[in-house]
């Protein structure tokens, strides 16, 4: 091979390097990093064998070669942080609802990602990660991948001035996507308030918090059963516009 290809293998295994280290199902405490690494590997020789891209030439000093690498790390990084917005939509919407249901006094360590995490928003975060490995959403990353050295030929990247009011949109769908998601079940925990400070007010002799916090658990277990079929639909949808919305970013580099 050639200083090229090696150069080429290099600035592909960066970038990948970078979305693999945030890609919500490899980003763990307890998924080694020499694991991320190979695979990230091992993804940038098949794309090199299969598509063949390669850089325009070789920078002359090393310093413009550094930048090279930290373009396509920030290409990478731009990747994994867009997969990791609508997982953290799910995560957030289940935190809506432990606040309502008064289970974020109930937060847990979880050993996976070694931080505080609350009952439903570890529910919808594996809820929505399970979904997304089940419809192949993982086959459309690793073709996105692929297709990501069309879109942004390596050692063309350049950070455009459009590109942050795009981050910032997708960061506002994301909060909207978790309200939207949490919404029918915070909705009927809102009427459970107020029916239970109307009870409260007829019978002072109940004690309502007592009698209220068990019986929101179980409303809102209820209707997150209920929902359930409604949504899988509608994070199938939102993981179909993925394609789509990872294309106009990456089309502003």
């Amino acid at each position: 091979m050639t200083s090229l290809e090696w150069a080429t293998l290099l600035l592909l295994f960066t970038r990948y390097t970078a979305v693999f280290a945030l890609l919500p199902f490899l980003n763990r405490v307890r998924v080694p990093v020499l694991f991320k690494a190979g695979l990230a590997a091992m993804t940038a020789y098949l794309v090199f064998s299969a598509t063949r891209p390669l850089v325009a030439g070789l920078p002359s000093h090393f310093l413009s070669f550094f930048l090279l690498v930290a373009g396509e790390a920030l290409v990478g990084l731009t990747i994994g942080l867009f997969t990791l917005f609508f997982f953290t939509a799910a995560t957030m919407a289940g935190q809506y609802l432990d606040l309502q249901t008064g289970l974020t006094a109930a937060s847990l360590l979880d050993p996976v990602y070694g931080t505080q995490v609350t009952l439903f928003a570890q529910f919808y975060h594996y809820f929505a990660l399970v979904l997304y490995l089940a419809v192949d959403g993982h086959h459309y990353l690793l073709a996105a991948l692929a297709r990501s050295t069309e879109l942004v030929p390596l050692g063309g990247a350049v950070l455009q001035p459009a590109l942050m009011p795009q981050f910032t949109a997708y960061f506002s769908q994301m909060a909207l996507l978790a309200f939207q998601l949490a919404m029918p079940v915070v909705a009927v925990l809102v009427f459970c308030d107020l029916a239970l400070g109307l009870l409260a007010r007829t019978v002072p002799q109940l004690h309502v918090f007592l009698v209220g916090m068990p019986l929101k658990v179980g409303v809102a277990l209820l209707l997150v059963y209920l929902i359930f079929p409604y949504a899988a639909q509608f994070l199938q949808t939102v993981f179909d516009s993925m394609q789509q919305n990872l294309t106009i970013l990456l089309n502003l580099f």
